[in-house]
């Protein structure tokens, strides 16, 4: 009954996805806040007709299958604030021109509506298939998707994250580090500087030297997010100053590395905290099985594309670098579009996404075979 169901979706599957989309858009999900996107995939997988659902930990997994095979299709339901500089409503879910506005749709509910329609549409012989909407992405890459295996059991045999691509397959992501560095000065009266020293004017120098860290090595990139002084008073020459950075960084790199970067820049006297742990870069190449099954699937279906790195973390940093599970990235959207104001989505990619989920499990299943 359910393969039939699915062959008889005729035009409802070619617009299906458009209308889902645009009802995930307008229930505004914080992290932390996921539950009324959460009740929402439940409802649509349920008319879809997945053989199975599991709701856990505030994750919503529609299980297709019953093959040796595991395949996970990942995609995250929370997002950022939409913050003041909006247009248009961020959770109005505007469509104009072939593009549908509004927080979280291209970041990343158009990979949740893609991979919800692509999994029921698929050909799953031979392959059981998890599809997922995650949680807490946004705060802290793997943790919901960590809760989630850990939790139910399930071990994949490869992961499919799906964030903005542009429809290319991502073979890997860089890492992340946040620090704070604290810099040190002494204190005295503004009214005599000479007194004391100035920890902001130290730290304005580092952050001179930061900004400058990387020139050479474009796959690494650092940013100053922040810097603030704990003094309370504007008449004291402030005795200490910290600099907030995030630190993005290439496949290969290590913790220490990075680090040492930052250590070479400061004095004894100052001390530097890692505020959000580092998560690992990973990477496949492109004759591994997987990337190899993602191109021609994305080469059939779509047309050639290159593949591409992620600048950007997901939540590949734990099922890859952490599991070791072969992880692949792909997904409608374009990347700079993420926590942007009047965020939007391409629906012809969209759709086209759709189709790509679709195919791949027997792609994956061929390329086994064939290895």
């Amino acid at each position: 009954m359910q393969g039939n169901f699915r062959k008889g979706m005729g035009e409802h599957q070619v617009t299906g996805q458009r209308e889902f989309l645009k009802k995930l858009v307008k229930i505004p999900s914080l992290s932390g806040q996921e539950g009324a996107v959460a009740d929402a995939v439940k409802i649509e997988m349920e008319k879809l007709g997945y053989d199975r659902i599991i709701v856990s930990g505030g994750n919503v997994c529609g299980i297709r299958g019953e093959g040796g095979v595991k395949v996970l299709y990942d995609a995250h339901m929370d997002v950022v604030e939409p913050g003041n500089e909006w247009k248009t409503d961020p959770y109005g879910a505007f469509e104009k021109d072939g593009f549908l506005y509004g927080r979280g749709t291209c970041d990343d509910k158009g990979s949740i509506a893609a991979m919800v329609y692509g999994g029921a549409e698929a050909d799953v012989a031979g392959a059981t298939l998890y599809v997922l909407a995650s949680v807490r992405e946004e705060v802290s890459e793997g943790n919901g998707l960590k809760d989630f295996l850990s939790r139910t059991g399930i071990k994949p045999d490869f992961v499919i994250i799906g964030e903005p691509s542009r429809l290319m397959v991502a073979r890997g992501n860089r890492g992340r580090l946040g620090l704070r560095i604290d810099v040190m000065g002494k204190a005295s009266h503004a009214s005599r500087p000479q007194d004391g020293e100035n920890a902001i004017y130290r730290a304005m120098k580092i952050a001179e030297e930061i900004k400058n860290m990387d020139k050479n090595s474009p796959a690494d990139t650092v940013s100053v997010t922040k810097i603030e002084t704990p003094n309370l008073n504007i008449n004291v020459i402030p005795e200490k100053c910290s600099i907030y950075c995030d630190y993005r960084s290439a496949p290969g790199r290590t913790r220490e590395e990075i680090l040492e970067k930052f250590y070479s820049l400061i004095e004894k006297r100052d001390k530097i905290e890692v505020i959000k742990k580092y998560f690992k870069p990973w990477s496949l190449e492109e004759s591994h099985p997987l990337i190899a099954a993602g191109m021609k699937c994305r080469n059939d279906t779509l047309g050639e594309a290159p593949s591409i790195m992620w600048i950007f973390c997901t939540n590949g940093t734990y099922t890859s670098a952490e599991l070791g599970i072969p992880t692949m990235g792909f997904g409608p959207g374009e990347e700079s579009q993420c926590h942007s104001a009047d965020e939007k989505i391409d629906l012809k990619q969209l759709d086209d996404a759709v189709k790509y989920f679709s195919m791949l499990p027997g792609f994956i299943l061929r390329e086994i075979k064939e290895n």
